[in-house]
């Protein structure tokens, strides 16, 4: 995959811009990307991925993706069928350049690129006001009513101000710092996973709150905890599949999946098919 530089045209003392997307699983880019704009993605059902080199961040539905002018970064659909609305805007939008407060609105987006938190979550409260927020300014932006330039920018600086107040910004050592006690969890599950595996005890096994682990979680690994303690059990049962007789139903419950109508639901939606066809697959 190479890389490209994006420079997006914006209207002259308007340095800002919105569009919309529709996200299939046909939707690849297939070049990364990088611009000369900060942007912020807001996610309406379904679930894109947006990679950043091997990295990748799962956003769905309500979540928003933040993404500064430096990151190199392509973004694909799944199978759920997403909607996205992408605000882009340059720093002297908001930011004059000698204002230290003004700089704090943006400061989440000029981290290391090797530390940035690209994910808001939609579990968060905050994270729920500024999916709002993106809707408001969508319709501001759709409407062009007398003053919505004015209204656009008052309203990303509220935006802005709820990302310094409440995103996890992560130096170089607090990401470092997050890993090895995470790894505590991720030990745990791999150790456990054929039995029922709580949040709350991993948070625990890390040394966190339940509430502030999920969010480290998601932001230092891409994904949410339970994505992952799923993703850990179909990735057993495929083992378990190819090297096996045992019937379909029993591989799942040793693996963890209780409910046989859930480990067929989560089979299908990570490897496209179902547990039988994928054993029969592996076969041919």
């Amino acid at each position: 995959m190479k890389t490209v530089y994006d420079d997006w045209e914006m209207e002259s003392g308007f340095s800002f811009f919105l569009e919309k997307f529709v996200y299939t699983q046909d939707t690849v880019m297939e070049d990364a990307h990088f611009h000369n704009y900060l942007e912020i993605t807001g996610v309406r059902g379904g679930k894109i991925v947006y990679r950043f080199g091997e990295r990748e961040v799962e956003a769905g539905d309500g979540d928003t993706v933040i993404v500064n002018h430096i990151e190199p970064h392509a973004v694909c659909g799944t199978s759920e069928r997403a909607e996205v609305i992408v605000l882009g805007f340059r720093p002297e939008f908001v930011w004059q350049g000698a204002d230290e407060v003004d700089y704090r609105y943006i400061e989440n987006f000029f981290n290391s690129e090797e530390v940035f938190a690209n994910l808001v979550p939609s579990g968060t409260a905050y994270g729920r006001e500024i999916a709002g927020l993106i809707g408001e300014i969508a319709a501001e932006y759709g409407r062009r009513e007398d003053g919505y330039k004015l209204m656009i920018k008052a309203k990303l600086l509220q935006l802005l101000t709820l990302l310094y107040r409440h995103h996890l910004r992560v130096s170089s050592g607090d990401r470092f710092r997050h890993a090895d006690r995470l790894k505590a969890a991720i030990d745990l599950v791999g150790e456990n996973y054929a039995r029922r595996v709580t949040l709350s005890e991993c948070a625990a096994a890390a040394g966190y709150s339940p509430a502030y682990f999920s969010v480290v979680f998601r932001q230092v690994l891409g994904k949410r905890f339970c994505d992952y303690l799923s993703g850990v059990r179909v990735e057993k049962c495929c083992e378990l599949l190819r090297r096996s007789d045992l019937p379909v139903q029993e591989i799942g419950r040793r693996c963890g999946f209780s409910n046989p109508s859930n480990f067929l639901t989560i089979f299908r939606r990570a490897k496209g098919v179902t547990p039988s066809q994928y054993r029969k697959n592996q076969n041919k």
